[in-house]
């Protein structure tokens, strides 16, 4: 590993903002602006680390590190690691009270930093969470699980907040964390898909408060590379199920664990809505995946929803999920058919 320039600030920064960098030339430059350009923050630090890109993101991070070095530090993989690695690298060079993470593709608004800093001071929050913004060249649109107002949790309520993915989504961007409670937790490398959800299960389930606020701190970029179909045929889905599963063991308490079940069955749910787009060569394999998924979490166990006190909503996402997997299967019953080319 190679280490830029060191920053010349000699105060402990407010926030440390982790960036990990892997062949984004196109965007990582208007990324880093946005994040030079924020207004009425506290003092942060911007941690760019180059996971081994082959384009001209390094060069890009390089230059902008060099005319403002107060600000930036710069670390360089000589290779490829994955994004959970240089996450982790980011997180050794934490300096700040609180730190989060930007993707290199993605923007941030002016007031992101300073709103998400002055609610963590008001309410002395471990984790500060606010709405998020989706674009692309064609469109920008509020995300659905956007607050209208703010709203505290504390203690074992933040989890079952998590679990109920709703409010909170298992995404590491868009929040900020308090340093002294989380920069020890290591993001799990490997995780081809949805490593976030197991990082922040850890993370809320440690968390004393957190302070979710209805202001904008962060904007996702759409990109066409990230098509639905793509994470069955390279089976990614199968890391999505790894972590929801793995994301259970931080449940203590029966609304925990009940909350968790239903996140289980939620997610089989949506799997099984996505597969509707797969042909039927494909299907066949999530369609078992899915079997084996809800008899290993024991979903439609009888015994176990009473145990659970499950309830009406249970019943509902059951109905549903029992629905859409008989038409997928009467769908496999049928034969498959194949065109004769012309």
């Amino acid at each position: 590993m190679t280490y830029g320039d060191p920053c010349l600030s000699t105060c402990q920064p407010a926030i440390s903002v982790i960036v990990p960098v892997y062949n984004v030339d196109t965007y990582v430059a208007n990324c880093i602006r946005s994040l030079l350009m924020q207004e009425n923050a506290p003092t942060y630090e911007i941690i760019l680390v180059n996971d081994g890109s082959t384009d001209n993101s390094k060069a890009i991070c390089e230059v902008l590190q060099q005319t403002t070095p107060a600000i930036i530090r710069l670390f360089n993989h000589e290779f490829n690691q994955g994004l959970s690695i240089a996450r982790n690298t980011g997180l050794a060079q934490v300096r700040g009270e609180y730190f989060t993470f930007v993707d290199a593709d993605d923007l941030i608004p002016p007031s992101a930093l300073g709103d998400l800093y002055a609610a963590a001071c008001e309410y002395n929050a471990d984790i500060v969470k606010g709405n998020n913004w989706i674009f692309s060249k064609e469109q920008r649109y509020p995300a659905n699980y956007n607050t209208k107002r703010t709203r505290i949790f504390h203690s074992d309520k933040i989890l079952i907040a998590f679990y109920e993915h709703q409010l909170m989504r298992g995404h590491t961007w868009g929040k900020l964390f308090r340093t002294s409670v989380f920069v020890d937790i290591p993001n799990q490398p490997g995780v081809a898909m949805a490593q976030d959800t197991l990082y922040c299960a850890e993370m809320f389930a440690k968390a004393n408060t957190l302070v979710v606020i209805p202001r904008p701190v962060y904007e996702y970029r759409l990109r066409a590379g990230s098509a639905t179909g793509r994470k069955y045929e390279t089976k990614a889905y199968l890391w999505w199920l790894y972590s929801i599963e793995q994301a259970g063991r931080f449940a203590r308490t029966p609304k925990q664990k009940r909350r968790h079940k239903q996140l289980q069955m939620r997610t089989l749910i949506q799997i099984s809505k996505e597969a509707r787009q797969l042909n039927n060569l494909a299907l066949g394999p999530v369609v078992n995946e899915v079997h084996q998924h809800q008899a290993r979490w024991n979903l439609l166990n009888l015994w176990q929803v009473a145990r659970h006190g499950l309830g009406v909503r249970w019943i509902l996402h059951f109905i549903q999920f029992a629905f859409i997997l008989a038409r997928l299967e009467r769908r496999l019953e049928k034969p498959v058919r194949f065109s004769n080319a012309s």
